[in-house]
């Protein structure tokens, strides 16, 4: 007994670890920046029946999940997906000229494999009452040309978000098959954007910050039938206010510029609404339809926080040293699926979803955040490892439709192009109550 407590102890402090060591890399593999892997076996199913509450991992769409593992002892989960994207950006036209007259037209590959961690831990105080805590990366993002000379680096060399989330949460039976949950979001942000100054081959210009954000989750439960089980959730917006510095390195002589700046982060609020409908004593159907409120991304904008040079003019105190418009319209997330129970072996699970993105015309395109429309499919099992201790795969494709783009730069330069792009996903999971 005690050999099972120190593993599982050892168990909890990994999982932490590892969920405190996240790499967010390639593109963001959902609708906009936002990381939509928080489950290996959610994502077993395409996400079919995520906010339904079939394990703890759940908590990360409705927070009544929490309370779906019930019984004396502490519950954990770790889930981890190794993201393998590919995406490459051709440059058509460069101020109204073939691109391929004016210089390098291709980015390369911009993205890198990556990993991305989720942890879940929950506890029953007393009958009805039950608290818990998520860990994840909701939005990341990483991009980088493998030319930083090629035509589009005027609008993006390195493009890159990090956040950090911790969700305490709080729920409670308050009738039979009825359970409702709310928690807390605690969002730690960092971000970097970095282009090329006036031409592909100039200096580079860039803004770094980091900073903090707040805001809530709120879900229910319901389970009316045996075999029936509906969840719906909410993951409240948040602001990510970066405080940092808005440079230029690489000017002639070696020279640099630098000020103090800020960039605010509008991030949306997202509904979610599932369900798991068991068709068969081993069969269960699986749903989920979310809505992700991307039109409050309108744009990035640098606002000077003091007074200093830049190349685009003298910074003053609030005033606004760039902008970048966006203007995305809402997200929308269609899955359905379905699991098969293996005696004594498992459970097998298959899913498949359409994903239409915030980003719907070429002039809402960033070239360093190659998203579009896509299709997800996905196969999953789970399978038991011992008694208290139970283990999740899960393999995704998602085909991600070619997008065009017409961008100007801040030098008044249009550009046009188009990005192609594509991602493999696998993930793992280790659940254990102890």
């Amino acid at each position: 007994m005690a050999n099972h407590l120190v593993s599982n102890k050892g168990l909890l402090g990994l999982s932490i670890a590892a969920s405190a060591l996240l790499a967010c890399g390639g593109q963001a593999l959902a609708g906009g920046f936002a990381l939509r892997e928080q489950s290996a076996s959610s994502q077993g199913a395409s996400f079919a029946g995520s906010a339904a509450g079939y394990d703890l991992s759940s908590m990360y769409w409705n927070p009544a999940a929490v309370a779906v593992k019930s019984g004396p002892g502490f519950n954990s989960e770790s889930h981890y997906a190794v993201i393998m994207p590919r995406a490459e950006v051709e440059v058509e036209t460069f101020a109204g000229l073939p691109g391929f007259l004016v210089g390098n037209p291709s980015s390369g590959d911009i993205a890198s494999p990556a990993i991305v961690g989720a942890s879940y831990w929950s506890y029953q105080l007393n009958e009805q009452t039950f608290v818990g805590l998520s860990v994840n990366s909701p939005f990341g993002l990483v991009t980088e040309p493998q030319s930083a000379t090629y035509l589009g680096s005027v609008l993006g060399r390195t493009t890159r978000l990090l956040t950090f989330n911790a969700a305490p949460t709080l729920g409670y039976k308050i009738a039979p098959g009825v359970i409702i949950g709310a928690g807390a979001q605690l969002q730690y942000g960092d971000g970097e954007l970095k282009f090329a100054t006036g031409l592909p081959t100039g200096p580079t210009t860039g803004f770094e910050g980091d900073g903090f954000a707040f805001g809530g989750t709120a879900g229910i439960l319901l389970q009316p039938a045996a075999g029936t089980s509906i969840g719906l959730g909410y993951r409240s917006q948040l602001t990510q206010n970066l405080d940092g510095t808005f440079y230029t390195i690489g000017l002639p002589g070696g020279a640099s510029l630098q000020t103090d700046a800020e960039v605010d982060i509008e991030l949306p609020d997202i509904v979610t609404l599932s369900m798991r409908q068991s068709i068969a004593p081993n069969m269960r159907l699986l749903g989920t339809v979310e809505w992700s409120h991307w039109s409050r991304f309108e744009e990035l904008r640098v606002v000077s926080k003091g007074i200093g040079p830049t190349v685009l003019g003298l910074a003053l105190p609030g005033a606004t040293i760039a902008t970048i418009p966006a203007n995305w319209e809402d997200g929308w997330f269609f899955s359905l699926g379905g699991e098969y129970d293996l005696p004594s072996l498992g459970t097998l699970r298959a899913g498949i979803a359409y994903e239409i993105s915030p980003v719907d015309s070429p002039d809402k395109r960033f070239v360093a955040i190659p998203d579009n429309d896509r299709i997800w499919l996905s196969l999953g099992a789970t399978v038991q490892i011992t008694p208290s201790m139970t283990a999740d795969l899960a393999y995704t494709h998602i085909f991600i439709e070619d997008g065009d783009f017409t961008r100007t730069t801040l030098a008044g330069i249009p550009l046009t192009g188009n990005v192609e792009a594509s991602t493999d996903i696998l993930a793992v999971s280790l659940k254990t109550k102890w």
